[in-house]
C-alpha cells in the first residue's frame, strides 16, 4: 500500500498516524519538511531520506503495529517528479550519498 501524505494539509502541530499492517507492506511518503517519529510493534520499520529536526514544523508520529510485516517512511523533497517508483529510485540513491 502507497500512502502519499506529500499535499496534505496539517493543521496542527503534531499528527499521529496509526498503521496496522499483516503480512504486508506500506510506504509513506511526507514531504521532507516535516519532522517524523515513532515506534514500532511486532514487524520492521525503515525511514529513508534527510532526517533534520526542523524548529516549528509540524511534526508526524507514524505509530506502525505489524505482524510480519514492514513499514518505510520516505522523506521527498519538493518537486521530486515521477511515479513511485522512480521516487523510490531517486531516493535510494540519495540516501546512499548521506553521511552515515
Amino acid at each position: 500500500m502507497d500512502l502519499d501524505l506529500r499535499e496534505a494539509e496539517i493543521q496542527a502541530q503534531r499528527t499521529t498516524l496509526t498503521i496496522l499492517v499483516g503480512l504486508g507492506n506500506v510506504d509513506v511518503y511526507v514531504p521532507e519538511n516535516v519532522n517524523v517519529s515513532g515506534v514500532t510493534i511486532g514487524g520492521h520499520r525503515r525511514e529513508w531520506g534527510e532526517d533534520i529536526e526542523r524548529r516549528g514544523a509540524p511534526a508526524i508520529s507514524v505509530r506502525a503495529i505489524s505482524l510480519l510485516g514492514t513499514v518505510d517512511v520516505w522523506r521527498v523533497p519538493p518537486n521530486m517528479p515521477g511515479n513511485y517508483g522512480e521516487i523510490f529510485r531517486q531516493l535510494q540513491c540519495r540516501q546512499q550519498e548521506l553521511p552515515p
